[in-house]
Order: C-alpha cells, then sequence, then structure tokens
C-alpha cells in the first residue's frame, strides 16, 4: 500500500523521518503546512480556511503553485475532516497524521472521533509526540516486553480479547469510556488485541 501524509496545525515533536517513508500525497491542513516545509518535503494540496497559516508559509505557498483548497470560517467540517476527504482512495493507503499536539482538548478529542467514523479508520496512525496512536478493531504487533500501551474504546467493544499483556483479557464487553484498558505492558514479544464488535485507539 501506498502511503499518504496529512499535517495539522498545532505543535508537532514526532519525527516521522524515522519511519523511512515516501508519500504518494501529501496534504498540510492549513498551518500544519510548517511541518511539511519543517521536514524538507513539497506538500501535495493545501486545505483550511486559512486562518493560522502563517504569511511566510503562504507566500511559499503561492511561489511554488501548490493546489489551493480554501473554505469559509464558517462551514459544517473541520479542516482535518476536509483533508481526510481529499486522499485518492483512502481504503488503499497508509495514512500518517502529523501535528496537533498541545493544542485545544476539544480539537484533540474530535481528531479522536472524527477518525474512528471513517470507514478507512484502520488504515490511519497519528504519530503524537514520542507515541504512535492506531485505530483498530484488531492487532498484532511484534514488541519488547515491558512495552507500555493503553487502548482507549471509540465504541462498546464487544467480546475483547487481550493476549501477550500483563493484564489480559478474554471475550470481555467493555463500555466506551471504561478505564479497564488504561496502562497496561506487554509480557513477551507478541501482543495480539481484537473484538468482535466495536473500534479503539491503541496508544504506545
Amino acid at each position: 500500500m501506498k502511503n499518504v501524509l496529512i499535517s495539522i496545525g498545532g505543535d508537532c515533536n514526532s519525527d516521522i523521518s524515522n519511519h523511512n517513508l515516501s508519500f504518494e500525497q501529501i496534504i498540510a491542513v492549513d498551518s500544519g503546512i510548517k511541518h511539511i516545509y519543517n521536514l524538507s518535503l513539497e506538500p501535495s494540496i493545501l486545505v483550511g480556511d486559512l486562518d493560522s497559516i502563517s504569511k511566510e508559509d503562504y507566500r511559499k505557498v503561492m511561489e511554488t503553485n501548490i493546489n489551493i483548497e480554501s473554505y469559509q470560517e464558517d462551514k459544517d467540517h473541520t479542516d482535518f475532516e476536509l483533508s481526510l476527504n481529499k486522499i485518492v482512495n483512502p481504503h488503499d493507503k497508509n495514512i500518517f497524521i502529523i501535528g496537533g499536539e498541545g493544542g485545544d482538548i476539544d480539537h484533540m478529542l474530535s481528531v479522536f472521533f472524527i477518525i474512528s467514523n471513517k470507514e478507512f479508520y484502520q488504515n490511519i496512525t497519528w504519530l503524537y509526540n514520542k507515541q504512535s496512536i492506531l485505530f483498530r478493531n484488531n492487532i498484532s504487533l511484534q514488541r519488547d516486553t515491558n512495552m507500555n500501551f493503553s487502548l482507549i474504546p471509540l465504541s462498546d467493544l464487544k467480546s475483547l480479547y487481550i493476549k501477550g499483556a500483563k493484564w489480559e483479557l478474554d471475550n470481555k464487553n467493555v463500555e466506551m469510556g471504561h478505564s479497564l484498558t488504561l496502562r497496561n505492558q506487554t509480557e513477551g514479544e507478541l501482543l495480539q488485541i481484537y473484538c468482535e464488535e466495536g473500534r479503539f485507539a491503541f496508544i504506545y
């Protein structure tokens, strides 16, 4: 699968360059374009109401004739959601998000729930500071023992299984908003998590 990068506003302390990825499409979301320039990358498109992009970055955009999809500030969708709609064939892409750190709590939460409502949510990884956030209903990871992780239910989880962890679960129903699956640790090299129904964010 080919890769797509979306850079959103706010701080960005993740270093996607460590992942040695190439991108078919690079989408800058308003002021998130600064993170793309800091990585010495060239955006494919700039999306948003452009209320927070700096004058310097906007000048760079105009000088390089980057495609701009601008919107009114008064709209029914966030700039981030509009950027997801610009991905070409999202079901066939690995989608990486950077930025969005240190901002208002409502913006951060909206990112979680916008992602979880997309049909292609399982293709999305948010690189947040030094952590990775995966959006899944099942996961299998080869990791070192004693790696800390949390699982955040984004809906009610039916028949949740967690194997290869300090606190394992077997066929457990977990309601959205429950703290049961916070702050766990891997034991052994293989971590397996899956549920019959539901969606969760996996943070490690």
